[in-house]
């Protein structure tokens, strides 16, 4: 009395390696140019590229510390991935500004490149600082 069962199992399981997948491709994707366009509602017009960056402990807690509803006055966190790249794009505003060294610095050598974008930054603070016409010897020069 099992051996008509086993016929038919060996059936389904043939059946299953038969198609193309399981599902018998109910699940596949339908082709690109059939899919309809993600919509992504934005405030700014300007495309957007994920950059990852790595970040030492101390500065995602004082990010973390930074966003917190406590700092900002807001219902919820802000997210330390957004404080992140708030910060990092005004400092990238800066140097467009101000310039950046970066003659001699070697890939991997994060204290060289933390210290060559340290020291345009204060730059472009003491150049912001400074009254049009102005040098920056000339205001601490003062008589």
């Amino acid at each position: 009395m099992s051996a008509p069962k086993r016929s038919d199992a060996g059936a389904a399981v043939a059946g299953l390696f038969a198609k193309s997948s399981a599902t018998g491709g109910l699940a596949t994707r339908p082709p690109r140019e059939e899919r309809p366009a993600r919509v992504t509602v934005r405030r700014d017009p300007v495309a957007r590229v994920r950059q990852g960056v790595e970040l030492g402990e101390d500065d995602v807690v004082w990010l973390r510390s930074v966003s917190r509803p406590a700092r900002t006055g807001q219902p919820r966190t802000l997210g330390s991935k957004f404080v992140a790249t708030g910060v990092l794009a005004a400092a990238i505003d800066l140097l467009r500004t101000a310039g950046i060294d970066m003659d001699g610095v070697e890939a991997g050598d994060l204290d060289e490149m933390t210290a060559r974008a340290r020291e345009a930054l204060l730059r472009a603070a003491v150049a912001a600082q400074t009254p049009a016409g102005t040098t920056p010897s000339e205001t601490t020069e003062a008589p």
